[in-house]
């Protein structure tokens, strides 16, 4: 057997079977698209993209993958090159050790760096989350980078409270039993962590999307875990992380796209952010967790392209439902 050859179990042939799982999925949701490995400073990562048109770079949220995005690249890639990026230890990316990163310096250095092997001076993004943290602080140290930013479900930072799930697993009592389970997911478990924090219908997640979650778990949670200690204490947000009074001083067109049901942050969050900056808007979608877009493709896409287009769309979508995907 040669050098380069995987052993059975070994972690190539673990990347190589979610590789091929990754695929059959998007063949799936999204025929036509294309996956690549892109350099930075600190390693390897994946893009996978769709479309022809302008450029738009969509970047998920901690402890998630670039294949979330799947279910609305399709839409998205009628007028855009969609560019769905996992983050470092996430998804495909390498793995990536944050125990000793300053988390927001790794962002801007992440971000820049991929745009620049991208030759890209600038791109909108749409984040969720975590990467709605590395997309605000980008946006307010590079705006000249970001001409327009969508941030989906509540951004990490905006407030210093965690869901009780979450909480759990920063304890000293609870921390190693807790991790213990997330090495070892299961599709049940899988599902269940996505109804209590992330979904409001945890029944309109595949199966097969639910076991490629799984698997990514599964092969990042190492990875995860030094990101988690890194920007969550006992109490919740570490608060160098706090967003707080940089809200006013964002200078980049950002709309806010908010479920009314997120277990991390209601919607008046956002609606106060809104209130304390002409340049950011807020829209609410009814009847959808923290990862909004799952629970709420259409209404997500046509938020996405009103903000991206600059047309002026009303602030909430509460008088339409959202109807299943």
């Amino acid at each position: 057997m040669s050098n380069n050859e995987a052993t059975p179990g070994s972690a190539s042939s673990r990347d190589h079977a979610f590789e091929r799982a990754q695929a059959a999925y998007l063949d799936r949701c999204a025929p036509g698209h294309r996956t690549r490995r892109v350099r930075w400073s600190g390693g390897t990562t994946q893009i996978i993209e769709l479309g022809e048109g302008p450029p738009l770079l969509l970047l998920h949220g901690g402890l998630g993958e670039a294949i979330q995005w799947a279910n609305i690249l399709p839409a998205l890639a009628r007028k855009h090159r969609v560019m769905a990026v996992d983050r470092p230890g996430h998804g495909l990316a390498d793995p990536f050790d944050y125990g000793e990163v300053d988390l927001l310096a790794c962002a801007r250095r992440f971000l820049g760096e991929l745009l620049d092997a991208e030759g890209l001076a600038s791109v909108p993004i749409v984040a969720a989350s975590m990467g709605g943290l590395w997309s605000l602080d980008f946006a307010l140290t590079h705006p000249q980078r970001v001409p327009r930013l969508v941030l989906t479900g509540a951004p990490a930072g905006v407030t210093r409270t965690l869901p009780l799930q979450m909480r759990l697993g920063t304890l000293p009592v609870l921390k190693t039993l807790v991790r213990s389970m997330m090495r070892q997911p299961t599709r049940d478990s899988t599902r269940a962590f996505w109804k209590q924090l992330l979904v409001a219908h945890p029944e309109r997640l595949s199966d097969d999307l639910v076991d490629l979650l799984t698997e990514s778990q599964r092969r990042n949670a190492p990875s995860w875990f030094t990101l988690i200690d890194r920007a969550f204490d006992v109490r919740g947000m570490k608060k160098g992380l706090l967003l707080t009074g940089r809200w006013k001083d964002l200078p980049v067109p950002t709309t806010l796209v908010w479920g009314e049901r997120d277990a991390w942050g209601g919607p008046a969050l956002g609606e106060a952010i809104a209130s304390m900056n002409p340049r950011v808007r807020m829209v609410r979608i009814p009847d959808a967790g923290h990862a909004v877009w799952m629970d709420a493709p259409e209404l997500v896409v046509e938020a996405i392209e009103g903000a991206l287009s600059g047309e002026e769309f009303v602030h909430s979508l509460t008088a339409r439902r959202a109807s299943p995907s």
